[in-house]
């Protein structure tokens, strides 16, 4: 089974700016986004951002193929909300809600592709220091997020191939009839990596 989808993106070795700033300034530079997304009166701020993210990607090296790896997935989605908020609260919110959802979609591409994923989950367990105050364990919330940023990709991969071999045996993929299949192959997942992490000492 392939990995899937590059959803989030990957890191690739570079020399840009974004690629040379620390860890806590793109930290930074994410809450901010938030801030203004979330204060935000209308639609324009954050498509300017998306905009303005679009730029400082591709300076640092994400070429359009990747761009497009990481939004194509996402387009079903996007379309449907797209016509539910023009049918029901209007165009103006439509575009308010795409939007939004694009700026993060691409920030997050421009932080995997100018950060390593080691370093990426250092930051997360040091967030995650003051959880030991109440008996948790910070090193298994970054497990975990590294395990979701794997997983997700591979889940969306699987369905694809089940879809493109029910394609290629010349019948019109249901979504219905893709869910067992889909179903028993991430719990098939699951499972060896439930058993990698076992033999590894995680319980």
């Amino acid at each position: 089974m392939s990995r899937g989808p590059d959803l989030f993106g990957s890191y690739s070795p570079g020399t840009s700016l974004l690629h040379r700033a620390p860890l806590w300034s793109k930290g930074v530079g994410i809450v901010v986004v938030t801030v203004a997304v979330v204060l935000a009166p209308s639609w324009p701020v954050p498509a300017a951002l998306t905009a303005g993210l679009l730029v400082a990607g591709t300076a640092a090296g994400v070429r359009t193929r990747e761009w497009w790896r990481g939004l194509a997935p996402a387009l079903p989605v996007l379309v449907l909300l797209g016509v539910y908020h023009v049918l029901t609260t209007g165009p103006g919110q439509a575009a308010d809600v795409l939007t939004t959802i694009a700026v993060f979609l691409v920030v997050t591409r421009v932080l995997m592709h100018t950060t390593p994923l080691p370093e990426l989950l250092d930051g997360v367990v040091w967030l995650c220091t003051p959880v030991r105050l109440v008996g948790a364990d910070p090193e298994r919330i970054g497990l975990a997020v590294s395990l979701m940023l794997r997983s997700i990709p591979f889940i969306v991969g699987a369905v694809g191939e089940l879809r493109d071999a029910v394609r290629a045996r010349g019948l019109r993929p249901n979504p219905v009839l893709l869910v067992t299949p889909a179903v028993i192959s991430t719990v098939a997942y699951a499972e060896r990596t439930g058993q990698a992490l076992a033999a590894r000492g995680f319980d």
